[in-house]
């Protein structure tokens, strides 16, 4: 199973990928750990091969770089060489917006956030509906990023998994 890892300033995160045939396994958490476990399954082998090789890049282009050679007989990124100081300051997701999703038992719910200036934007619900919206207005954008991160942190300590928004799922604007 490929193993990558992550490591800057007090983050030390490890992250792992086994795909076999419609469905793959996640297991992630804090170097040391045990981690979580998460499976995923798809309609079939080319769509789970296909979000195996879109989540292996996303983790790639975050950071984390391939340890061991752990393989299992996908094709793993290549290593990334250098990050730009400035991506570590930015959202992940391109649009400014990370999509986070909790399920257990009959718990099904979605949270989001944008980062944008002095703003710490989020929107929750049950994964389905639109949710509800709150916007914070911090003093800088210093502050904003501290209250961002924190909440980032909250919610995966909670168990709430990144992932990709469908494409229907956006904040609505909102007055700042």
């Amino acid at each position: 199973m490929p193993r990558y890892e992550f490591s800057e300033g007090s983050s030390n995160k490890f992250w792992e990928i086994n795909l076999s045939g419609k469905s793959f396994t996640t297991t992630y958490g804090k170097i040391g750990t045990d981690g979580q476990t998460t499976i995923k399954t798809w309609k079939d082998n080319a769509e789970a091969k296909k979000e195996y090789d879109k989540l292996v890049a996303e983790k790639v282009k975050k950071g984390y770089e391939l340890v061991g050679g752990g393989g299992d007989g996908a094709a793993a990124a290549p290593k990334k060489v250098a990050k730009p100081v400035k991506a570590v300051a930015q959202p992940a997701a391109s649009n400014g917006t990370r999509h986070f999703e909790f399920s257990e038992g009959t718990s099904n719910k979605f949270w989001e956030i944008t980062l944008a200036g002095n703003n710490v934007k989020t929107r929750y619900g049950k994964i389905g509906t639109t949710g509800q919206q709150t916007l914070k207005e911090l003093g800088d954008a210093a502050a904003a990023k501290k209250e961002y991160d924190k909440l980032v942190a909250e919610k995966t300590k909670k168990g709430y998994v990144e992932g990709e928004a469908s494409s229907n799922d956006h904040f609505e604007e909102i007055e700042e």
